[in-house]
């Protein structure tokens, strides 16, 4: 942690004892994930456990030119990946930005114009003379929205999110909607895979890392996918469709943030409590609003704001007893302080913490002491520490569930997302809380954290070949 020299010694005290994770909590709080994550797999519980219908992983061997593309909240990309052998691929893509009529519109508008670019990228981008005719471009659909799917190649869409309204397709299987449109413009392409953005980071890093059994996000929102026996998936009954015999293996989509709803099992304080109380779901996702990026620099920002208000920050300037909203302007609304802005706090190392000081000036008008910036960078450090700790016991739980470390190999984990790929010391922070819950040697010998290279399409593509595969088809 930085110099807090100049902070009030009241404020850090109870700052550290408010976001306090003691290593002899990590034990009870493993156990307990552990216990949810079976539990979700024998009924329907806050731990979703969702089968994907994904029953192998790749080998690194495969070959073929695939499809895939990414449909997520602000933008659609379509992608080319050519896999060579060897967990060696070339990937071509595009990228568009979805409009607001598009995604306010009528739903079969907006997968009509995903049909275009497809035909726009196949026509400009990747002229392909193996493909046409009868031979058939296999496409993975990476589709960031809640579905129920039902097998590999069919998702009814749940509700929409991220600002989506297309009511006409909600209840509707998003593949075949999909695919209509592409034959509609005689595209030579099948859509024969539907995974999310998790089960791609997994299947992405098992190409080229075979013998990954993880694969998890750590950013915006946080989520994991691994594989597991299928004789522990014993929620799914005989009678149900596409019900397959208890033998071999599958991926599942855990869903993991929603770990903690029901057992209250997550070390919160006021902070935390605040925050959830004012989400847009209370009570829900409890794990993901301590571990992930949203919610992370929500978090500092109503530590700020708190403080503030009891005259124990920015007090230099205040009119009163304290700063007024007003006067704190954007910092007194919601989700106006983000992770990139609480990493470049935490990245300024400079004696007087200039940048943080800076950075508050220019964001928010607000003057800064000394002790202000002390402060300020040390509830930053304190809740991304506290959120790569949580985010270590996910890992734990599902290395120690599947006993992964009785096999001869390395655990390797395949990791997505910007709080693991860019934020300040959070990969240090993890590390560091997996040697305390193993030992130093056992990680460093054992388990391997491997930054996963883009799940939504290579991964989307593994699963289309997968698909394939499984039907005895040619990629």
């Amino acid at each position: 942690m930085s110099s807090t020299a100049n902070a009030n010694p009241e404020v850090i005290s109870e700052l550290t004892k408010a976001f306090a994770f003691p290593i002899s909590a990590y034990d009870g709080l493993v156990d307990q994930f552990i216990r949810e994550l079976h539990e979700g797999l024998v009924y329907e519980h806050k731990m979703p456990m969702i089968p994907t219908f994904v029953y192998e992983l790749p080998t690194g061997e495969e070959k073929g030119v695939i499809l895939s593309l990414d449909l997520g909240g602000t933008n659609l990309r379509v992608c080319r990946t050519t896999l060579s052998g060897g967990g060696n691929f070339e990937i071509i893509h595009k990228k568009w930005t979805i409009s607001d009529a598009l995604k306010k519109g009528p739903g079969s508008e907006l997968f009509a114009w995903i049909a275009d670019r497809i035909e726009e990228f196949l026509t400009s981008d990747c002229h392909d003379p193996t493909h046409g005719g009868d031979k058939k471009y296999p496409l993975g659909m990476t589709f960031s929205f809640p579905c129920e799917q039902l097998d590999i190649n069919v998702g009814k869409l749940l509700t929409w999110t991220k600002g989506f309204r297309g009511k006409d397709v909600i209840g509707k299987d998003v593949v075949k909607v999909l695919q209509d449109c592409i034959d509609a413009k005689n595209l030579p392409i099948t859509v024969n895979a539907l995974i999310n953005d998790t089960v791609g980071t997994l299947l992405a890093t098992t190409y080229k890392h075979p013998g990954c059994e993880v694969g998890i996000i750590f950013g915006t929102g946080t989520n994991c996918a691994y594989l597991e026996d299928q004789s522990q998936i014993t929620k799914i009954r005989p009678d149900a469709p596409n019900f397959t015999s208890h033998t071999g293996h599958q991926v599942i989509n855990t869903e993991w943030g929603a770990f903690g709803n029901i057992s209250g099992a997550l070390p919160t304080n006021d902070y935390d409590r605040y925050l959830d109380s004012h989400s847009s779901q209370p009570g829900k996702q409890l794990y993901e609003k301590v571990v992930s990026g949203l919610y992370v620099s929500e978090l500092a920002r109503i530590v700020f704001h708190t403080l503030a208000k009891q005259r124990k920050l920015f007090v230099e300037g205040a009119s009163g007893t304290h700063k007024t909203d007003a006067e704190l302007g954007d910092l007194a609304i919601k989700e106006r302080f983000d992770g990139a802005m609480m990493g470049g706090i935490e990245a300024d190392t400079s004696a007087d913490l200039q940048a943080v000081g800076n950075h508050f000036q220019t964001s928010y008008n607000l003057k800064t002491s000394q002790g202000d910036r002390e402060t300020i960078k040390y509830v930053c450090q304190l809740i991304s520490a506290r959120a790569a700790r949580l985010s270590s016991v996910g890992i734990a739980a599902l290395i120690k569930k599947r006993e992964l470390l009785s096999k001869p190999h390395k655990v390797i984990v395949g990791i997505d997302g910007s709080l693991f790929n860019k934020y300040p010391n959070f990969r240090q922070h993890l590390e560091g809380a997996l040697n305390e819950i193993f030992d130093a040697a056992t990680v460093s010998s054992k388990i391997s954290l491997i930054n996963a290279e883009d799940g939504s399409g290579v991964g989307g593509a593994i699963a289309a070949y997968l698909a394939c595969k499984a039907l005895g088809q040619q990629a």
